[in-house]
C-alpha cells in the first residue's frame, strides 16, 4: 500500500474540528435547557391529572354507595306505602263484603288487651288501654287479614326491624322480628300518638299523606337506633284512620359505613360520615369531632350539627352541602388541606360523604416529581458529556479514513481492471488514502464492479424464481380443478337431492334446469323433460303468467329477492299452492335476468288447507255466535271491547269505532254494578273461577235489564289477556218468577180460604137477615134499635171482607162487561168527594172506550182511592189520570204488542219504604194498624186480582216521602176472561 500526505486533508479536518466543537457547545447548552423544561411541565401536568382521577373517582364512590342506600330507603318507603294502602282496602273499606279474607287465622289472648296468632307467628293484635273499644269479632278479623302483607312487607325489606299497622280507633297489629310480644301490653293511645313515626304521618305534620321518614330515635321496645317509615291510612273518603310504618334498625347500616373500603390503597386519615337532613351527624369517627368542630358539651356530649360548627369555614360548606344534591370542596383545617366529597340521598334527604387529607393522597407524587426533575437535570449534563466525547470519536475516525482512503497504487487500478475485464468479479475493493481525485476514481471503479456483478446475480435469481413460480402456479391450477369438481359434485347432489324444488331459469322465462323434487311436485316424469319449458305452461292461464311478470319481476330487476305464495299448473292440468323465492343470478347492478332467475319452489298444498280450516272454523264459531240468543262479547284488560256479535251491537247500541274505547265494556252496566264487574275481572286475571252472576245493564235506549253473565279468561302464552263472556237478558224471566211466585201464593189462599169465606158468608147472611127482621119488628124508639143497627153495620162490613176473600180465592166467576171504563172512574171519583175531597180526575181525549165489570172495577179503583186518602196524615191532594198508549210502547213490556189504556192514581202522602214493596199486591200483607177499619191487607190484592181478570197488569211506584203512584194496565179490545182460573 503506498502513502503519501495531503495539504487538502489536513485543512479540511482541523476546520471540520473547529465547526463541529461549537455546535456540540450550543446543542449541549440548548438541549439542556429544553429538557430541564420538558420534565418540569410533564411532570406538574401528572400530577394534576392524577389528582383530577383521584377526584373524579372519589365522587364516582360516593354516587355508588349514595345511590345503594337510597335504593335500600327507597324500596323500604314504597312497602311502607302498599302497607297502608291494603290496610285501607282491609280495614275501612265499606264496599267490602262481611268476610274480609278467605282464611282467616286464628287467635289467642295474652293478655287482657293483647291477642296473638299461632305459638311461632310474628303478628299481634293489641288493643289500647284507654281506646275504650272492645275488640268484637269483625275487627278482630279483618286485622288478622293484614298478617300476610306484614309478614311479606317486613320480609321484603331485608333491613326492617318491624313493620306494623296503627289505627285512630285504638287497634294496632305489630309484626316483629326482635321485640318481645309482652313489651306491648302496657301500649296507650297517647302514647302511641306522641311517637314520631305516628305524629310525622298524621295530617297535621303530612297534610299531602305521603309517605315521610321520622328522624333518628331510640327504640324504646326494640332497643339500638332506628328510622322508621310512616304511610298514613286513609278510607275511602279521604279520612285518615291510621298509620302504617315499618322500621329499619340503623345498627348494621353504621358498622357498613364506617368499614366501607377506601377509594385507594395507602391513603391515611381517610374516613366516611353520615349527617341527617339538618347536618346533624349520624355516622362519624369520635376522634374527628373535636377537629371538625362537632364535640358537644363535655367530652361525650351530643355532635353539633355541621350548621353549629365552631369553624367558620365548615359552617360556609355546611350551608352549600344542604342546598346541593352533591358536590367536593377542598378545606384547609388543623393546618392540613382536607378533599371533602358528598351525595344527598333523595328519598331521606340525609347526606353521605368522605373525607380524604390532601397531603397524603398526594405525597407520594411530591416525591415522585422532586426525583424526576432531578434526573431530567442529570440527564442535561450527560447529554453535554456525550456530545463531546461522540464528536471526538467522531473526529478521529474522519482523519484515519482521509488518509488511508486517498492513497492507492494506479498500478492495482490496472490490474483489477484487468481482471474484470477477463470476467472475474470477485476481486476486492481497492483501499485508498490521499487525494480527493483517487477517492473519487476508487469509488466510481467499485460502483462499477458492484453494478456488473448485481447484474449477474440479478439474472440467477431471475431463472430461479420464474422456474419456481411456474411450478407453483402449475401446483395451484391442479388444487383449485380438484376443489372446482368436489364442490360442483356437492352441489349436484345437493341439487337433486333437495327437498324442494329448484328451477333455473335463463332466456326470457324459459326453465334451462330443474331438480328431481320439482318433477315430481309438478307431476313430470323427469327433470329433462322440464328443460326447454316455457314458464307459460306452469301458470294456470296466460292471463296470470303475464301479471305474474308484471308484478313479481319488478323486484328482480331491482336486485331484490321475491317471496310469494302461488297456484302452479302441474302437467296433468291441476292446481297446486307453492312458496316462490326467486333472486336473480347476475350480481351486477341492475342484474341482468336473461343470465338467470333462480327460484326455489316448495309445495304448501297441506298449509293452505290448514289455514282454510282455521278459517272456516272461526266463521262457524260466528254464525254459531249470531245464532245464539244470548249477547256473546270478548274484551282485553283494559275493558276494550274486542268482539261482539251483532245482538249486542243491536242491545247496547255499540258501533265498531267505539270498540278500541278503554272502559267502553263497562259503560253497559248499571254504576252501581261497576266496582262489582271490577272485582270480578280481577278474580279472573288471577287465575280464579267465578260462579255466573247477575248485573244491571242499560241498553242502548236507556232502559235497565237485568243480565246473567258467564266468564271465561282468554289464555294466550300462559297470559290472561282478556275475557270471553256470554250475557243472556233475564229481565223477564225474573219477572216471571215473582209473577210465579205471587200466583202460588194466591193459589195457597184460595185452597185455604175458599170453603171457609163461603160458609162463614152464609152464616153472615143468615144473622144479617135476623137483624133485618128484629128491627122490623120493634119499634122506631126502641133502645134495642141502636144496638141492632150497630150489629147490622158489622155485619155488612163482615160480609165485604168475606165477598173481597171469595174475589181472592174464586177463579171461575167471569167478567160480565157492561160498562165503560169513563164511567167507573166518574162514579168511583164522585163516591170519594170529587174535588171537594180534593181528589182531581184527568181522563185524555184519545182513550178508546174500554168495557168492564162495573161492580168488579169499582171496587178495584175505590180500594186504591183509600189507600191513597189515607196515606196522608191530614187531607192532601189525589190525582187520577187515565191516557193511552199505542201498540209497540215500552211503557209497559207486557203489552208492548198491542195498544192499552192506563190508569194511574197518584198521591203525595207518605209513601212505602222499598223493604215492604215487594210484598204489598200479598194478600193479607199492610203497613198500617191492622183492623177492620184501617186494613187487613186485602185491598191491592184484591185490586190485583180484578185487573188481571180484566187481562191487565197491575204497577206500583213508591218512594219514602214523595208518595205513591198506583198504575193499572187494560188492553184495548180484549174482553178479559171469561172462565178459568187465576
Amino acid at each position: 500500500m503506498v502513502r503519501f500526505k495531503s495539504s487538502i486533508g489536513v485543512q479540511l479536518t482541523v476546520t471540520l474540528s473547529i465547526v463541529l466543537l461549537i455546535f456540540a457547545v450550543v446543542f449541549a447548552v440548548f438541549t439542556t435547557r429544553h429538557v430541564q423544561q420538558f420534565g418540569d411541565s410533564f411532570s406538574e401536568q401528572t400530577v394534576s391529572t392524577l389528582r383530577h382521577r383521584v377526584e373524579v373517582n372519589l365522587a364516582d364512590r360516593i354516587n355508588i354507595r349514595a345511590l345503594y342506600f337510597d335504593h335500600l330507603f327507597q324500596g323500604i318507603a314504597d312497602n311502607s306505602a302498599r302497607l297502608a294502602e291494603k290496610a285501607g282496602h282491609v280495614l275501612f273499606d265499606t264496599s267490602r263484603d262481611s268476610t274480609p279474607c278467605p282464611v282467616i287465622p286464628p287467635l289467642a289472648p295474652l293478655s287482657s288487651n293483647v291477642h296473638v296468632g299461632s305459638f311461632d307467628s310474628t303478628v299481634m293484635v293489641v288493643r289500647l288501654l284507654d281506646a275504650g273499644t272492645p275488640l268484637d269479632p269483625a275487627a278482630r278479623d279483618r286485622l288478622a287479614c293484614l298478617y300476610p302483607y306484614l309478614d311479606m312487607m317486613g320480609q321484603a325489606s331485608s333491613s326492617a326491624s318491624a313493620a306494623y299497622v296503627a289505627t285512630t280507633d285504638g287497634f294496632i297489629e305489630y309484626y316483629s322480628n326482635t321485640v318481645v310480644k309482652k313489651h306491648f301490653s302496657n301500649l296507650t293511645m297517647p302514647i302511641l300518638q306522641e311517637c314520631a313515626w305516628f305524629a310525622g304521618a298524621a295530617p297535621e305534620e303530612n297534610p299531602s299523606q305521603s309517605t315521610v321518614w321520622t328522624p333518628i330515635y331510640a327504640d324504646s321496645l326494640g332497643g339500638g337506633l332506628v328510622v322508621t317509615a310512616s304511610t298514613p291510612i286513609v278510607s275511602e273518603e279521604g279520612a285518615f284512620k291510621g298509620v302504617a310504618g315499618i322500621d329499619m334498625s340503623l345498627d348494621g347500616l353504621f358498622e357498613e359505613i364506617l368499614h366501607e373500603e377506601g377509594v385507594m390503597v395507602g391513603v391515611d386519615g381517610m374516613f366516611w360520615f353520615l349527617l341527617d337532613m339538618n347536618g346533624v351527624p349520624i355516622v362519624f369517627p369520635e376522634d374527628k369531632l373535636e377537629d371538625f368542630g362537632l364535640r358537644g358539651t363535655g367530652d361525650k356530649g351530643t355532635p353539633r350539627g355541621l350548621l353549629e360548627s365552631s369553624d367558620p369555614r365548615l359552617r360556609r360548606y355546611a350551608h352549600g352541602l344542604l342546598s346541593l344534591d352533591k358536590g367536593d370542596v377542598r378545606i384547609e383545617l388543623g393546618g392540613s388541606a382536607l378533599l371533602i366529597s358528598h351525595h344527598v340521598l333523595p328519598s331521606t334527604g340525609w347526606v353521605l360523604g368522605v373525607v380524604v387529607p390532601d397531603d397524603a393522597l398526594l405525597s407520594g407524587l411530591e416525591q415522585t416529581l422532586l426525583t424526576y426533575r432531578q434526573a431530567t437535570r442529570r440527564m442535561g449534563w450527560e447529554i453535554v458529556v456525550g456530545a463531546i466525547v461522540f464528536i471526538a470519536l467522531g473526529l478521529g475516525l474522519f482523519y484515519y479514513a482521509l488518509k488511508e482512503r486517498l492513497v492507492r497504487p494506479l498500478r492495482m487500478l490496472a490490474n483489477q481492471a484487468r481482471r474484470v475485464s477477463e470476467g472475474d468479479l470477485e476481486i476486492k475493493t481497492v483501499a485508498l488514502s490521499g487525494g480527493d481525485e483517487m477517492a473519487h476514481l476508487a469509488g466510481s471503479f467499485d460502483q462499477m464492479i458492484a453494478s456488473l456483478k448485481e447484474g449477474r446475480d440479478f439474472q440467477e435469481r431471475t431463472t430461479d424464481y420464474l422456474e419456481t413460480m411456474v411450478r407453483s402456479r402449475t401446483r395451484d391450477v391442479e388444487e383449485k380443478a380438484e376443489e372446482l369438481h368436489t364442490a360442483l359434485t356437492e352441489l349436484t347432489t345437493i341439487f337433486s337431492n333437495s327437498m324442494v324444488g329448484i328451477m333455473l331459469l335463463k332466456g326470457g322465462r324459459y326453465l334451462w334446469k330443474a331438480n328431481d323434487r320439482l318433477a315430481q311436485l309438478l307431476g313430470y316424469d323427469s327433470p329433462e323433460e322440464m328443460e326447454g319449458l316455457s314458464m307459460q305452461a306452469l301458470h294456470l292461464s296466460e292471463e296470470r303468467w303475464k301479471r305474474f311478470g308484471t308484478l313479481h319481476y319488478e323486484a328482480l330487476v331491482h336486485g331484490e329477492r321475491t317471496h310469494i305464495d302461488y297456484q302452479m299448473k302441474r302437467r296433468d292440468g291441476s292446481s297446486v299452492w307453492c312458496t316462490l323465492s326467486g333472486k336473480a343470478v347476475d350480481s351486477s347492478t341492475p342484474p341482468d335476468l336473461n343470465k338467470g332467475v333462480l327460484w326455489m319452489v316448495d309445495d304448501i298444498t297441506e298449509r293452505k288447507a290448514s289455514e282454510q280450516a282455521i278459517r272456516d272454523s272461526e266463521e262457524r264459531f260466528r254464525e254459531m255466535a249470531e245464532l245464539l240468543p244470548c249477547i256473546v262479547c270478548e274484551v282485553d284488560v283494559a275493558f276494550r271491547v274486542t268482539y261482539v256479535n251483532s245482538l249486542g251491537m243491536k242491545t247496547f247500541g255499540l258501533h265498531s269505532e267505539d270498540f278500541d274505547t278503554p272502559g267502553i265494556a263497562l259503560k253497559v252496566l248499571h254504576p252501581e254494578d261497576r266496582q262489582r264487574m271490577t272485582g270480578r275481572m280481577e278474580i279472573v286475571m288471577d287465575g280464579g273461577e267465578v260462579e255466573p252472576t247477575e248485573f244491571r245493564m242499560v241498553r242502548g235506549d236507556g232502559t235497565e235489564m237485568t243480565a246473567l253473565l258467564h266468564s271465561t279468561p282468554i289464555v294466550k302464552n300462559n297470559a290472561v289477556v282478556g275475557i270471553r263472556a256470554s250475557v243472556t237478558d233475564v229481565t223477564e224471566y225474573r219477572a216471571m218468577q215473582g209473577a210465579l211466585l205471587k200466583q202460588r201464593k194466591l193459589d195457597l189462599i184460595s185452597s185455604l180460604t175458599s170453603g171457609i169465606a163461603h160458609d162463614f158468608n152464609n152464616m153472615l147472611a143468615v144473622m144479617l137477615g135476623r137483624v133485618e127482621l128484629a128491627l122490623l119488628s120493634l119499634d122506631e124508639k126502641s133502645p134495642a134499635r141502636v144496638h141492632l143497627v150497630t150489629m147490622e153495620a158489622t155485619l155488612e162490613r163482615a160480609r165485604d171482607l168475606m165477598d173481597r176473600l171469595i174475589t181472592l180465592s174464586t177463579r171461575g166467576e167471569g167478567v160480565e162487561r157492561s160498562v165503560s171504563l169513563q164511567d167507573v172512574l166518574h162514579r168511583c171519583v164522585a163516591n170519594a168527594g170529587g174535588e171537594a175531597q180534593r181528589v182531581a180526575l184527568d181522563i185524555s181525549e184519545t182513550v178508546p172506550e174500554v168495557t168492564v165489570d162495573a161492580m168488579q172495577m169499582a171496587k178495584a179503583i175505590e180500594y186504591v182511592l183509600n189507600n191513597a186518602r189515607e196515606a196522608y196524615d191530614g187531607e192532601g191532594d189525589v190525582w187520577v189520570t187515565c191516557t193511552s198508549h199505542a201498540k209497540g210502547s215500552r211503557r209497559h213490556p207486557d203489552l208492548s204488542e198491542k195498544p192499552f189504556v192506563e190508569v194511574a192514581v197518584r198521591d203525595e202522602g207518605r209513601g212505602i219504604g222499598e223493604e215492604h214493596l215487594h210484598h204489598i199486591l200479598d194478600p193479607y200483607y199492610t203497613t198500617k194498624e191492622r183492623s177492620s177499619q184501617k186494613g187487613m191487607g186485602l185491598g191491592l190484592a184484591v185490586t190485583h186480582a180484578v185487573v188481571t181478570r180484566h187481562g191487565g197488569t197491575l204497577a206500583v211506584d213508591s218512594r219514602k216521602g214523595r208518595g205513591t203512584t198506583v198504575s193499572i194496565y187494560l188492553p184495548v179490545g180484549s174482553h178479559g176472561r171469561k172462565a178459568g182460573r187465576l
